[in-house]
C-alpha cells in the first residue's frame, strides 16, 4: 500500500516524546480548522507562522514526512508574506525540536520564534 502524499490511515507517534498526535479520523477537521484560522490572518507574522507550525505538527496529517512538509510550509509562508525566509538549520535541530515540544505542550511559541530568528537566511 503506497501512503505517499495521503492522509494518515494509522496512528503515528513522535519518538522520544509524550505528545499526543491527532487520530486519523480527526485529520480532515483539524486541517480544515487550521487552514481556516490561517486564512483569517490579514498580515501574518513570524509568530503566526510559529503558531501554525506547531499546530500542524501536532495534527501530523501524513503517515510519513510531516516534519519535512511542516518545515517547507514555514518557508512557503515566509515567501508568501514578505517575511525573510526561515530554514531550520542543522546546527539548530536540537533547539528547534525542544522549542517545538514546548509550543506543543504549553502553547508557548516564544522559544520557537527565537529559533526561527536564528534560522533566517
Amino acid at each position: 500500500m503506497d501512503i505517499t502524499g495521503c492522509w494518515k490511515k494509522f496512528e503515528n507517534r513522535l519518538r522520544k516524546t509524550d505528545i499526543k498526535l491527532a487520530s486519523p479520523a480527526m485529520v480532515d477537521n483539524l486541517i480544515f480548522n487550521l487552514l481556516a484560522d490561517w486564512n483569517e490572518i490579514k498580515n501574518p507574522t513570524m509568530e503566526d507562522i510559529a503558531r501554525f507550525h506547531y499546530r500542524f505538527e501536532m495534527i501530523h496529517p501524513f503517515q510519513d514526512g510531516n516534519g519535512r512538509i511542516g518545515r517547507f510550509t514555514i518557508l512557503k509562508q515566509c515567501l508568501d508574506n514578505n517575511i525573510r525566509p526561515i530554514v531550520i538549520k542543522k546546527d539548530y535541530s536540537k533547539e528547534y525540536k525542544e522549542a517545538l515540544y514546548k509550543a506543543q505542550k504549553h502553547e508557548d511559541i516564544n522559544d520557537l520564534v527565537e529559533v526561527f530568528k536564528k534560522c533566517i537566511i
